[in-house]
């Protein structure tokens, strides 16, 4: 086990009680995808596991280390096992790919290097590496703004892939891609979590690239966990459970 979550509650200062007892075991491994309707707490779950947001209460326990509360150095270190891809990218968009994906590299080099932006040959030549494995390297000295939105998507996976996490967080990493460009980017984190053996979670929209690249689901309402299993599972009934009477499902291929 990688991860385990017991009885987690997020409350908001507005008073949105966005996560409800979320208890949830996360084994080594897994493509894990949480999927339910905005608002439903996926972001805020990421979020908490990442410690971009504080939770109310409970536990989020990583590598068996309880590292809800943890601080400083102790954060910084949690921090570099865990990636994280944001649905917009949050590239710097006037600089290089190559130097947008060294970024990723930041929390493991003292301050000065940082500053000057000071990197190895070697520390070069793993984020070449990195481009390479979401197939992008003829990008590398390309400015980040240039590139389609897919194209900076992968640039973001590379950047996280510096930290060699042992788990990756994606928070809709394709909502903000056409349908064509979605499916090439998850086959990227499936690249990842195949080849490298990184343990992947995955906020998602559509079922259908839920049932392609998930190992297992977890559907969230109202921030309590309502549906557990395999993909291949969720039949319409389910369906209608998870995103309301009136919705329809929409397939990208």
């Amino acid at each position: 086990m990688i991860l385990n979550i017991e009885n987690l509650h997020k409350i908001y200062d507005n008073g949105t009680h966005a996560l409800q007892g979320i208890d949830l075991s996360v084994n080594e491994g897994e493509f894990l995808v949480i999927i339910g309707l905005s608002g439903s707490g996926k972001s805020t779950l990421l979020r908490c596991i990442n410690h971009l947001v504080e939770p109310t209460s409970g536990k989020i326990e990583f590598l068996g280390k309880d590292i809800t509360h943890v601080r400083g150095q102790e954060l910084r270190e949690v921090k570099k096992q865990i990636g994280m891809v944001f649905q917009q990218f949050n590239l710097i968009k006037r600089r290089s790919v190559l130097t947008n994906v060294l970024t990723g590299k930041l929390g493991y080099l003292p301050t000065w290097n940082t500053l000057i932006e000071k990197f190895s040959p070697e520390i070069i030549a793993e984020a070449m590496q990195n481009l390479e494995t979401v197939g992008i390297t003829e990008k590398a000295h390309i400015r980040a703004d240039n590139l389609s939105g897919g194209q900076q998507q992968r640039v973001a996976i590379a950047r996280s892939l510096m930290q060699k996490p042992k788990l990756l967080l994606a928070d809709e990493p394709v909502a903000s891609l056409d349908p064509a460009t979605s499916n090439s980017v998850m086959q990227y984190f499936e690249k990842v979590n195949k080849e490298f053996g990184t343990t992947v979670i995955c906020n998602l929209h559509f079922l259908s690239l839920v049932r392609r690249y998930a190992t297992r689901v977890v559907a969230l309402k109202a921030g309590s966990i309502i549906y557990e299993g395999l993909p291949s599972d969720i039949d319409d009934n389910w369906f209608r459970t998870i995103y309301g009477e009136e919705a329809e499902e929409v397939e990208i291929r």
